[in-house]
């Protein structure tokens, strides 16, 4: 063995040759028995380079991710904005047109009234008819704004319950006899009859399906029997076109002859039958649309999640330094 200067102790000797171990950092590790590089951890690869100059390797399978779908603030941000499109406009027009109507009976007065008249009592029961049903119209458009229900449920159950008990049912009950006192053809009788039966009946099928908590059957009727109120908001609408349709054949000799008496009866029989069948099929298709997108809405919550489509695998550029 060779010894070291400067009395340091001998560097213990290798096997093959006396030569001492390296202790410098930059020493190439030591290598297996066969004399190939250790072994990696993975199934051979090569540990991904941690350089500037080679490519990571990818961990996944190189498959794209999925397109987002649009949050569910903006969905809701969306829903307000149609709901408001179609509510403010029938808000304005509904609150106009029953300030209107109202103008003849407040203050009371039987020489304004629009409806002819067969007495004071006729009067005091027509004025009890359209100050409930002012009621209804008022306390069920606020009952038809959505958030009235999201921020104050117990609000809402007031305004339901003022909506019935002080609109819907004694106006309807009160209509029964100024049904039968209205001067106006029996054709005009029939419709606010048929209308006074469907209007209590939904109303009142609204109010069990409430107290039943059954509250999507609830919707359904309520949405119907606001349909049915705002037949008076829809009558004077189209009351005018029909006028108009009645005045061009007025002196007809085979229509009217002259007889305004019979055109009246007409214009208000024809008003009072169009606006009922117009607020029905409105009804009705309010009622399509809710179930369509209550339908696609579930339909999205259970359908499976999309796969992406793969792509082609990232190449790994080999690193040649080593």
């Amino acid at each position: 063995m060779t010894a070291t200067g400067h009395g340091e102790p001998p560097a213990r000797a290798t096997a093959d040759g006396d030569r001492p171990t390296t202790t410098e950092a930059d020493a190439r590790p030591t290598t297996t028995d066969s004399g190939t590089r250790p072994a990696t951890t993975d199934s051979g690869a090569r540990p991904a380079a941690t350089d500037s100059n080679s490519r990571p390797t990818t961990t996944d399978t190189g498959s794209r991710p999925a397109t987002r779908p649009p949050s569910a603030a903006r969905r809701r941000l969306r829903g307000r904005l149609r709901t408001a499109a179609w509510l403010v406009p029938l808000a304005v027009v509904t609150v106009l047109v029953t300030a209107r109507a109202l103008t003849a009976y407040v203050p009371p007065d039987l020489h304004t009234s629009r409806v002819p008249l067969r007495g004071e009592l006729h009067y005091a029961l027509l004025v009890a008819h359209i100050a409930t049903a002012t009621v209804a119209v008022l306390t069920g458009l606020a009952q038809s704004w959505p958030w009235l229900r999201r921020r104050s449920p117990a609000a809402h159950r007031w305004t339901g319950r003022a909506y019935f008990f002080a609109g819907v049912f004694p106006s309807a009950l009160v209509g029964i006899p100024v049904i039968g006192l209205t001067p106006l053809g029996l054709s005009n009788q029939a419709s606010l009859a048929v209308l006074d039966a469907l209007w209590l009946l939904t109303g009142i099928a609204g109010y069990r399906t409430a107290r039943q908590r059954r509250y999507a059957d609830h919707r359904v009727w309520m949405i119907r029997n606001y349909a049915l109120t705002l037949v008076a908001i829809t009558s004077r609408l189209i009351q005018p076109l029909f006028e108009h349709l009645v005045a061009a054949q007025l002196t007809d000799p085979v229509s009217y002859a002259g007889d305004t008496l019979a055109a009246g009866h007409d214009i208000a029989g024809a008003t009072a039958w169009t606006a009922l069948v117009l607020q029905l099929i409105a009804a009705e298709y309010v009622l399509g649309r809710r179930a369509g997108q209550t339908a696609r809405r579930r339909a999205t919550r259970t359908a499976p999640p999309r796969r992406a489509q793969p792509s082609a695998p990232t190449p790994v550029t080999p690193d040649l330094s080593a």
